[in-house]
C-alpha cells in the first residue's frame, strides 16, 4: 500500500519537485492549491486517504491556518514549512496545530526523511504550554 500525502502548495514548480521526490520514496502526494480543495481530499477514505498534510505557511491568498486545522480534526499529523526569518507564521503554524514547522531550506533538503519521521511518531496536540499525545 503507497503512503497517501495531502499537500497545500500554490507553487507549480515546487509542486513538481516535492511530487518526484516523495514518489521516489514510494509515497503518493496529492497536491492542491486551495482550502476547499484540501478540505474535500480529507474527506476521502479507504485507500486513497491521506496520513499525513503537507502545508507551506508562505502561500499567499489561502488560509493555510485553515487547512492545518481541518487536517488536525481529521487527526492528521502536520507537517508546515516556509521562510526561516518568518516567525510570525512558524509560530501561527504551532498554534493551528502543526508538529513541526522547518524551514523551506529544511523542507526541500531532507523531505522524505521528513515525512518519515512525523509519520513514525506519535501525534501530539500542544493546548497552551502542555503537550499529550493523541496517537501512537
Amino acid at each position: 500500500m503507497t503512503i497517501q500525502i495531502l499537500a497545500l502548495e500554490k507553487d507549480l514548480f515546487f509542486s513538481v519537485k516535492m511530487r518526484d521526490t516523495l514518489r521516489h520514496h514510494g509515497m503518493e502526494v496529492t497536491i492542491v492549491r486551495s482550502l476547499a480543495a484540501f478540505e474535500q481530499r480529507l474527506r476521502i477514505t479507504g485507500d486513497e486517504k491521506p496520513v499525513l498534510a503537507i502545508v507551506n505557511t508562505a502561500i499567499s491568498g489561502v488560509d493555510w491556518e485553515g487547512a492545518i486545522r481541518r487536517a488536525r480534526e481529521h487527526e492528521l499529523p502536520v507537517l508546515a514549512f516556509g521562510s526561516h526569518v518568518d516567525l510570525e507564521a512558524r509560530q501561527k503554524a504551532l498554534q493551528a496545530g502543526a508538529q513541526r514547522v522547518v524551514a523551506n531550506s529544511k523542507f526541500a533538503s531532507d523531505m522524505p526523511g521528513l515525512v518519515n519521521r512525523m509519520l513514525s511518531e506519535p501525534i501530539v496536540t500542544r493546548t497552551s504550554d502542555e503537550e499529550r499525545v493523541v496517537e501512537e
